[in-house]
């Protein structure tokens, strides 16, 4: 019997309008019934988490910014993270200083962005509607973000950068040859997402187990992105959800035959869990 569930949270436990349904809220609180943890493992930071989540009476903890943070859900706090180096963020902010970007820095939980990005999230990337309302509800506007930055480097958790899709594969690749002592991954094709060599998912699965006193064996992964691929591996099942990418799907042990927009992880524990 599986203890514990870790699932990646955007179009793969919520849907396109970025929402649980009843029945995938119904089918956690089942599991809470069975004594079956079940944490949320985002890219997003921990005060971006969706406010749905707190009608998950039973939910403990949330792995935030990619595994940068364990957070008590609860309390709303950090139990454990860590930040990029200092010298680091100096580095890449002169280096990508005069590129077509916009950045997101991320302190204590809460993500910061240009107020121009803010009021116009759409410039980048081609956002769909819910995620223009999701940049305006989760993110604080700076009118100078490259200083914001700056005057954070010491606390900063984790580092986006926004960039046109077309060019992000080889800025993303340029990026790791040039910053070897950070973790770059992606969840959007033109999204590039920079924090501590120890997060990773995966990492912050291991962590939060550590908190459990279980086994990563004993858990199951769903997800659909690459920044979920080493998760997918390294738990003791993990599934991919159909509309996953071809790299996480090739990370999965098991490819789910249905959509985040067709309840795939409440189908897939359904069936596993046999309610």
């Amino acid at each position: 019997m599986y203890k514990c569930i870790f699932s990646d949270l955007d179009r793969t436990l919520l849907n396109a309008e970025g929402k649980m349904s009843a029945y995938t809220v119904e089918t956690i609180s089942r599991l809470f019934e069975l004594g079956i943890e079940f944490i949320p493992s985002s890219g997003r930071a921990f005060n971006s988490l969706p406010d749905q989540l707190s009608v998950l009476n039973g939910l403990n903890y949330a792995v935030t910014s990619n595994g940068v943070c364990v957070n008590d859900f609860k309390k709303r706090q950090s139990i454990l993270s860590s930040c990029v180096p200092s010298q680091t963020i100096e580095a890449l902010l002169k280096f990508i200083k005069d590129r077509n970007i916009y950045i997101e820095c991320f302190v204590e939980g809460q993500g910061y962005t240009a107020k121009s990005y803010y009021e116009n999230p759409v410039t980048k990337g081609g956002r769909i509607s819910y995620m223009v309302e999701y940049v305006r509800a989760t993110r604080k506007p700076v009118d100078d973000i490259w200083k914001f930055a700056f005057d954070h480097k010491d606390e900063m958790e984790a580092f986006d950068i926004i960039c046109d899709a077309s060019v992000a594969f080889d800025f993303e690749k340029e990026l790791k040859e040039k910053f070897t002592d950070v973790y770059i991954t992606h969840s959007e094709n033109y999204l590039i997402e920079i924090s501590s060599i120890e997060s990773g998912k995966h990492n912050g699965m291991k962590k939060a187990c550590d908190i459990l006193g279980i086994d990563l064996k004993d858990c199951i992964a769903f997800g659909d992105a690459d920044n979920d691929r080493e998760m997918l591996k390294e738990a003791g099942l993990g599934i991919a959800v159909s509309n996953a990418s071809d790299a996480c799907k090739k990370s999965a042990d098991k490819i789910s035959v249905w959509t985040n927009n067709q309840d795939a992880v409440a189908k897939e524990l359904r069936e596993i869990f046999g309610f």
